[in-house]
């Protein structure tokens, strides 16, 4: 079991494991098991002042640097490169950094469209392996600050707690569920 996973279970979150041995993807994962491409996140490390942080935004979009600037009141804000990735987190591919800022002890800034969603999918440390999760489960535990990141959420209203530090509310206390699921059978 991955060290994700273990702590995603020590947190006590449900949450639904998606293995594809050939995916170079977090969505070709999502596809095969029969999710929606649209619910799939990614995970964008930005250098700051003070150090790294986290930013989660849909898998179809891309980072607009002076919304994640304002959003880290850092204006040297940078996305890390390829070299600073594989220093800082060495046991996970480029591209499938799962958005756990409490994991990684990295603050972590979630788009609104990623917020709004109901559950939501992300890579697990390797293309090959996502989890599926319900939004509020995944942050609840971590401080998140939801902030507009993306030109398509750039002025977005409908969130409420836009640029302020959120405690997502906790879900019953109930025993967490982990399910292996296979890809359903082609015909």
């Amino acid at each position: 079991m991955s060290t994700v996973m273990e702590y995603l279970q020590g947190r006590g979150v449900a949450f639904l494991v998606l293995p594809n041995a050939t995916s170079e993807h977090a969505e070709d994962t999502a596809r095969k098991h029969g999710f929606p491409v649209d619910e799939v996140v990614k995970t964008v490390v930005i250098n700051g002042r003070y150090g790294h942080a986290l930013l989660v935004i849909p898998a179809s979009q891309e980072v607009d640097m002076d919304l994640a600037k304002e959003a880290l009141g850092d204006p040297e804000a940078r996305p890390a490169n390829d070299r600073d990735l594989a220093r800082t987190f060495p046991d996970y591919q480029a591209g499938s950094l799962p958005p756990l800022g409490l994991f990684f002890m990295a603050p972590m800034y979630v788009d609104p469209e990623v917020a709004n969603r109901e559950a939501v999918v992300f890579a697990a440390g390797r293309a090959s392996l996502a989890i599926r999760m319900l939004t509020r489960d995944l942050f609840r535990d971590d401080p998140v600050v939801i902030a507009p990141l993306t030109g398509a959420s750039k002025g977005d209203t409908t969130s409420e707690m836009a640029n302020e530090v959120v405690q997502v509310p906790e879900a019953d206390e109930e025993r967490a569920v982990v399910d292996v699921q296979e890809p359903p059978a082609i015909a």
